[in-house]
């Protein structure tokens, strides 16, 4: 059968997108091929940008001009300057050369900020970890990598373990394999220095009800509905936005939780403002 009406790739999208090539076996200290990280833009140059691989002890790196932008690139330095930390996709490892080649553009928008996101809170986790470990006696700390194993074994990040540990008893730290002596200090320095992430459900919700006391039983059924958490953590609040329609925000350490309770007090309002003959509509907010 003809290829010939296929378009051809460059030599450039074989080697980036052959799926055997992504098997290659990784090499200890080194970034793999595809993989995203954090670097720092150390010197600029017409041709592109040497940078150091924040997660890899400072390793040189290179971004050549045409994997700064998908659009032309008359600067460079409107692009890249010295001091800037970037997110970048590895485009290959060339040990026998001692050369790691980057690129900025192939990297979505979205991801480069979950990218930094993950980086800035590896450094957090190390920083908290290496508090815990000068808190606890020196005979202790021969166990630190068996400690922190645990919290990573447990909750895949250093980070989400210490963040856990926020919020945990002593007793939930002991049940998952953590010593009582670690347990007590890492709780205490990851309450200090953690505040637990949130997510936020927002909507609006539109009700009319007839009658004269309609307001009393419409300000009756907003409270109540508030008020109608049974979820650890999560916090509901209702005001006006202009009757009829009152805004409804739902706060909590966990998407579940909220979806829960805001269903729990959507429920609640919508009960009794069909008790009294009125109506009632909820839209999401994106």
């Amino acid at each position: 059968m003809s290829r010939r009406g296929e378009p051809k790739k460059s030599r450039l999208e074989d080697d980036l997108f052959d799926p055997d090539k992504d098997m290659e076996k990784e090499i200890e200290g080194l970034p793999s091929r595809n993989e995203l990280v954090v670097a720092t833009v150390r010197d600029v140059t017409g041709h592109g940008a040497y940078v150091s691989l924040d997660e890899f002890d400072d390793r040189r790196a290179y971004v050549h001009i045409s994997e700064l932008s998908r659009t032309w690139v008359k600067n460079i330095r409107v692009h890249v300057r010295e001091g800037q930390r970037i997110v970048a996709k590895v485009l290959r490892v060339d040990i026998r050369k001692n050369q790691i080649d980057l690129s900025i553009k192939r990297v979505p928008e979205q991801m480069k900020k979950l990218k930094l996101l993950e980086s800035k809170r590896a450094q957090t986790a190390n920083t908290l970890f290496k508090m815990i470990v000068d808190k606890m006696p020196a005979e202790e700390r021969k166990n630190a990598v068996e400690i922190r194993d645990i919290l990573v074994t447990h909750h895949d990040l250093l980070y989400y373990g210490l963040e856990f540990a926020s919020q945990a008893s002593q007793k939930d730290l002991t049940n998952i394999g953590i010593d009582e002596k670690w347990a007590k200090v890492i709780r205490k320095i990851a309450h200090d220095n953690i505040i637990p992430a949130t997510v936020e459900i927002k909507g609006t919700v539109e009700i009319t009800i007839p009658g004269g006391n309609g307001v009393h039983i419409l300000k009756e059924a907003l409270i109540l509905g508030r008020d109608n958490i049974k979820e650890k953590n999560t916090e509901i609040k209702i005001y006006t936005e202009g009757s009829p329609r009152y805004a409804i925000e739902v706060t909590s350490e966990d998407y579940k939780l909220a979806e829960k309770a805001l269903e729990n007090a959507l429920e609640r309002i919508e009960d009794i403002v069909e008790d009294n003959q009125g109506s009632f509509s909820f839209t999401r907010k994106k």
